[in-house]
């Protein structure tokens, strides 16, 4: 147990998860400052229509720049914590002391947690963040379906996010938490297949990128992630959240087993 925390620690408490979360907050707060602190942005609109923070935050919709920088650029943020601690450690011998002394299997659960949740940590905090800083400004009222914002008729969540909006939001930044924490784990993966540390850092974002550049080709919003990770998108597909959860559990299976194969080599 003691490795196991040990490893989480390393993590949590490093200067890349400082380095991390400032980031995402700068694209938070450029989010405020360009749009929802914006004065000419009123609470009541020119149109007598009262604006409401489901609409506004960072995750209300991807109209804004940088709703959509935010999603496109979260698996570069969810890999800074621990991207390549992995392979530092095998490469400077720190993993064959806890082979050595039996303690292998304690240090790879250490690693996939503190991976898993350093990713959702860096996602999770600034959408909270966001909707916060929003709720100072626009009240927490219903959405309304004629303003032609949020999830569709074709969503499953569509009844949710009118009618208790706020659970909705709540269950979408865990989910783009959970889903944030899975990317992250590609980097352990990539480490069995690469010997370089940048291929290992960015194939979170190749995989993320390749999927964008797919949906692009086929003309549709189903496949990418910065496309269905956000709460105010439309439309959202169940079996999109279903495959991804399925695909990202057999991957951290994968990194499991692959590790207790390789310390026995």
């Amino acid at each position: 147990m003691r490795v196991i925390k040990n490893e989480i620690k390393r993590i949590f408490f490093s200067k890349e998860m400082m380095v991390a979360l400032l980031l995402a907050s700068i694209i938070v707060i450029w989010h405020q400052i360009t749009y929802v602190w914006n004065p000419g942005h009123e609470v009541i609109g020119s149109d007598g229509r009262i604006e409401s923070v489901y609409y506004n935050w960072i995750g209300g919709n991807c109209a804004h720049f940088q709703s959509f920088f935010f999603f496109f650029v979260f698996p570069i943020l969810a890999v800074i914590p621990s991207g390549g601690s992995y392979m530092t450690d095998r490469n400077s011998g720190y993993i064959s002391q806890y082979t050595i002394r039996g303690a292998h299997k304690d240090y790879m659960i250490g690693k996939i947690i503190g991976t898993f949740f350093s990713g959702v940590l860096v996602v999770i905090f600034p959408l909270v963040l966001s909707f916060l800083l929003t709720a100072m400004k626009f009240p927490m009222i219903n959405p309304e379906s004629v303003m032609g914002l949020g999830p569709d008729a074709f969503s499953f969540d569509c009844e949710m996010y009118y009618h208790n909006p706020l659970i909705h939001t709540v269950l979408f930044i865990l989910f783009d938490g959970l889903f944030s924490g899975g990317f992250a784990l590609f980097t352990i993966t990539a480490c069995f297949l690469f010997s370089h540390r940048f291929a290992v850092l960015v194939t979170p974002f190749v995989i993320h990128y390749f999927l964008f550049s797919l949906d692009r080709i086929v003309n549709g919003n189903d496949l990418s992630p910065n496309y269905f990770l956000i709460p105010g998108f439309s439309p959202h597909l169940w079996w999109e959240y279903v495959v991804s959860i399925g695909i990202l559990a057999v991957n951290a299976i994968l990194i499991y087993f692959i590790s207790r194969k390789e310390s026995r080599l």
